[in-house]
């Protein structure tokens, strides 16, 4: 397949490598071009340089592919989506990599025709430099299917299953990808929300009986949340998520979010928790767990993005990242629940806790 990687952070670095090793033309955006470019991906078991990516600062019009990997932070998506616009067709499949429950519905605004892959994607992964990346455990674990209708007897979700599975990382079609995200932002959210108020990885959080419980109860209100926008999220669902949390996760683990937010570096905390606030004040659900964890992160987020902001002259201004819009975007389809991460900056999901 032709694959464009749009992002060459820490996970555009590994599927780029990942899908070059597998024999895929594949071609990467990064913020510079780098002719005769060389992927390092080092792992516990080997270091491997992987020739053959085109890196590129610039994509060239028009861009024929097969399909694009959405590989950036969850809050570029917007940008990332705007810049693809006119280069890509209409009718190309697009896949979503990121945390959240945003990035889908945004590629489908932008894209009407194109089909949507949306996946869940457990993997531990780490920028090293411009061009190389640490693979920290196993390879990447995902699931994927179909975000709705458009591409539906296509078989590109299963064609593109059959490229990451060929490229050493295990994939599995679903049926209901929406359920999957849900279940994992419930996941994802509760104990890195818990995690960020407490300051504490997950071994000292459940060890606690009142940080426990909120992780439960962060995991449960997601589901109400869910289950209001048209979602299946069971309570058996509920059990299986609190489960991983009890039973599956290393004492050491952290978030994402949690690690960012902790190192004053902006966050995916309005992806994560904005987005579940947002939603809730839409359908009139209350989440009393995740309104608390955004209202007492978000002063860290602000002031993340105003110092990233002054380190980075010319690049958007701070707080923009979640807000980002492009001209004459086309319109939204109106889904139930649909919101767009502008409609959940940090002034409206604060109007929607009051």
């Amino acid at each position: 397949m032709k694959i464009l990687v749009y992002g060459a952070g820490a996970m555009g670095l590994y599927f780029s490598a990942r899908l070059a090793l597998g024999g895929h033309d594949v071609t990467l955006k990064a913020r510079s071009t780098v002719k005769d470019a060389q992927i390092q991906l080092d792992s516990a078991r080997q270091q491997e340089s992987i020739p053959g990516v085109r890196v590129v600062s610039e994509l060239p019009v028009p861009l024929e592919v097969d399909a694009v990997l959405l590989a950036t932070k969850a809050w570029q998506v917007e940008e990332a989506l705007c810049d693809l616009r006119g280069k890509v067709d209409d009718g190309t499949a697009l896949v979503t990599l990121q945390n959240g429950i945003d990035a889908p519905e945004l590629a489908r605004r932008h894209f009407p025709n194109s089909p949507v892959i949306a996946t869940t994607c457990v993997v531990i992964v780490k920028r090293t430099a411009p061009l190389a990346v640490e693979l920290i455990g196993g390879e990447a674990i995902l699931s994927a299917g179909l975000f709705d209708a458009v591409g539906a007897g296509s078989g590109i979700a299963e064609q593109m299953a059959g490229a990451f599975n060929g490229s050493s990382m295990a994939t599995t079609v679903v049926e209901d990808v929406q359920r999957a995200l849900w279940k994992k932002i419930a996941l994802i959210a509760s104990y890195g929300g818990v995690g960020a108020v407490a300051g504490v990885p997950v071994g000292v959080s459940r060890a606690h009986p009142e940080t426990r419980s909120m992780v439960r109860e962060g995991i449960t209100e997601c589901a109400s949340v869910a289950h209001a926008c048209g979602v299946k999220f069971s309570e058996e669902d509920i059990k299986e998520v609190f489960s991983v949390y009890l039973d599956v996760f290393d004492p050491l683990t952290t978030s994402s979010m949690q690690r960012d937010l902790a190192a004053g570096l902006p966050s995916e905390l309005e992806n994560q928790t904005g987005a579940i606030v947002a939603r809730a004040s839409q359908a009139g659900v209350p989440t009393p767990t995740h309104s608390f964890i955004l209202r007492s992160q978000l002063p860290r987020e602000r002031q993340a993005r105003i110092t990233h902001q002054a380190g980075q002259p010319g690049r958007r201004k701070a707080g923009q990242a979640s807000g980002y819009r492009c001209p004459a975007s086309p319109a939204d389809t109106g889904a139930k629940c649909r919101l767009t991460m502008g409609e959940i900056a940090p002034a409206a999901v604060i109007r929607s806790l009051k």
